[in-house]
């Protein structure tokens, strides 16, 4: 039996934008991005589903639908003291669940390595924006 870590929910866009900078692993029905916190502190779980997916019916679906496979699968597959996002795809609202919980687990299971580890791919440079002043 492996180690149960507490989950608390991320709230806060500024939260969401810090784990996209981390380590991505996706799925046919699901994008999990990852980043370490502390170790050993709580594991920090974040959902959203964007208008590409459908309306707002099928956005809480799909939401719905990733925060139970979320609660199932993090207290055992999650690494403490890691923020994980979950981004809802075209299919999630629609998948089988036995293909959603194994798409999440394998997701988790490909990014726990660097996890444990502390490393992840560093964070992609931030473009440089042209000002409009600029000519091309």
């Amino acid at each position: 039996m492996t180690k149960q870590h507490p989950i608390q929910r991320l709230t806060k866009r500024a939260q969401f934008l810090r784990v996209r900078a981390g380590s991505r692993a996706g799925t046919t029905s699901v994008v999990v991005e990852a980043l370490r916190r502390a170790p050993g502190g709580p594991i920090g779980v974040g959902l959203t589903a964007t208008k590409k997916i459908g309306g707002a019916v099928v956005r809480n679906r799909a939401r719905r639908r990733l925060r139970e496979a979320a609660r199932r699968l993090l207290p055992e597959l999650g690494v403490a003291g890691v923020d994980y996002v979950l981004v809802a795809r075209q299919s999630t609202p629609g998948a089988d669940w036995a293909a959603l919980l194994d798409d999440l687990g394998n997701a988790l299971i490909r990014l726990r390595p660097q996890l444990e580890q502390g490393e992840g791919p560093s964070p992609a440079p931030a473009r440089a924006r042209k000002s409009r002043t600029e000519s091309t």
